[in-house]
């Protein structure tokens, strides 16, 4: 049966805050950014109880998939490892449960938007039921369509009365997305939680610039030679 534990009751008040898989690793990234700043601090995890059991290595550490970080009077929910139906029906059950004995605001579930083009500004998008947190400087998407758990847990949220708000940072890549983090963290702000997101950001342009580099070096090797010839 699935459970979670907390090393201590937790500061509640706040925000359930939700980092799972997403396009372009937003919300993982915004999470591990976040800790690695000291901004929030394992408090306690969500043993799932799962048929395959999973163990996740992090830094030297062993650790459950399914961490609970505080934030203030916030807490962050993240998995760095993709879930099977099963463990996102337990885990919504658990994360509810949570937001329910504790008596927190709401939740607030980050996220990714894929977009065709890279830009030099990551938009921010949020959808939210009555009393969800809005976060300011961003754009209410108005159509459209989510999926994978974060969709069932906005809905099983919804049906339950329970605020929730799905905030979207817009991003193309495929590798860890800094710039979209770094939005994602900044929309927390109105919360309590403040980070200098500039390390962040100029590490993803860093990054972007090295694989430009490589792909520019590979197209050049790609050319064919003038004096080739062929039959």
């Amino acid at each position: 049966m699935a459970k979670f534990y907390f090393k201590k009751a937790p500061n509640a008040g706040g925000y359930i805050i939700t980092a799972f898989q997403t396009v372009g690793y937003t919300s993982i990234l915004a999470s591990r950014y976040l800790e690695e700043k000291g901004a929030i601090k394992d408090i306690g995890y969500i043993d799932l109880d799962i048929e395959t059991p999973v163990a996740v290595i992090d830094r030297g550490e062993i650790s459950f998939p399914v961490r609970i970080l505080q934030a203030e009077n916030s807490i962050f929910i993240n998995s760095q490892f993709p879930l099977g139906p099963d463990a996102v029906d337990a885990l919504i059950t658990q994360i509810l449960e949570i937001y329910k004995k504790y008596k927190f605001k709401g939740i607030i579930c980050l996220d990714g938007l894929a977009i065709d083009q890279g830009k030099d500004v990551s938009d921010l998008y949020y959808v939210c039921t009555k009393d969800g947190f809005q976060p300011a400087n961003a754009k209410k998407l108005e159509d459209g369509a989510i999926i994978g758990l974060n969709a069932e847990l906005t809905l099983k949220a919804k049906s339950e009365n329970i605020p929730v708000t799905l905030l979207m940072a817009e991003t193309h890549s495929e590798i860890p997305d800094g710039l979209a983090a770094a939005t994602l963290i900044t929309a927390l702000s109105p919360i309590g939680i403040h980070v200098d997101t500039k390390e962040l950001v100029s590490e993803y342009k860093q990054t972007l610039a090295k694989i430009d580099d490589m792909l520019k070096k590979l197209n050049k090797k790609e050319e064919p030679n003038k004096n080739d010839v062929y039959g």
